[in-house]
Order: C-alpha cells, then sequence, then structure tokens
C-alpha cells in the first residue's frame, strides 16, 4: 500500500503543486490529511494582520496623533479614529449587511 509521505512533488495536480512549491511537500501533504475534500480559504494578509495593526495603533496612540498614525498605517483619520473607539473601521459591522458588505442605500 502506497503511504501519503510517499507522494513526490510530480504526483501532485497542478493547482496543489503550486500550494507546496510554497509551503513545502510535508505540510502540503499534512494539509492533504487535515483538511482533504474540503474548500480551503486563504485570506488576504491585510486581513490576517488587521488585530496586530490595531493593537499597535493603540499602544501608539497619545491622545493627538491621528494623522501621524493614519499616515503610518495608510489609513484615514476617521479610520484610525474608529479603531480607537474599539470599532473595526468605517464600515464596520453595524454598517454591514450579512454578507460584511457595506451597503449602499
Amino acid at each position: 500500500m502506497i503511504k501519503l509521505f510517499d507522494v513526490r512533488m510530480d504526483d501532485l495536480p497542478p493547482d496543489y503543486k503550486d500550494v507546496a512549491e510554497t509551503i513545502g511537500l510535508e505540510p502540503a501533504l499534512k494539509l492533504v490529511q487535515a483538511r482533504g475534500g474540503e474548500g480551503v480559504y486563504v485570506p488576504k494578509v491585510e486581513k490576517i494582520c488587521r488585530q496586530a495593526r490595531d493593537r499597535a495603533i493603540r499602544s501608539e496612540f497619545n491622545g493627538c496623533n491621528h494623522k501621524d498614525l493614519a499616515r503610518k498605517y495608510n489609513l484615514t483619520t476617521v479610520w484610525v479614529r474608529q479603531i480607537l473607539a474599539g470599532k473595526s473601521g468605517p464600515g464596520n459591522k453595524s454598517n454591514a449587511g450579512s454578507d460584511g458588505q457595506i451597503s449602499l442605500f
């Protein structure tokens, strides 16, 4: 019987070969074992880093440096103020629909 870890890079389908080349063959095969047959969503870097960015903004805030923080983190001052207020920024969940999208109406 062939074992999963007998699989070589050239045995993989092209789409999954890209994943294995990015994270390595063994981690890719572990992903197959853990999530095989499922669709796996990979978020953008910005989403993964958002909580850390917001923590940094809160820790660097000195009471009057909204504009500097906005410039440093490539945000608007409105967004920085929303983060400091404990909201996710303009279009926070109270303004968003069930799919997380902001309503235009």
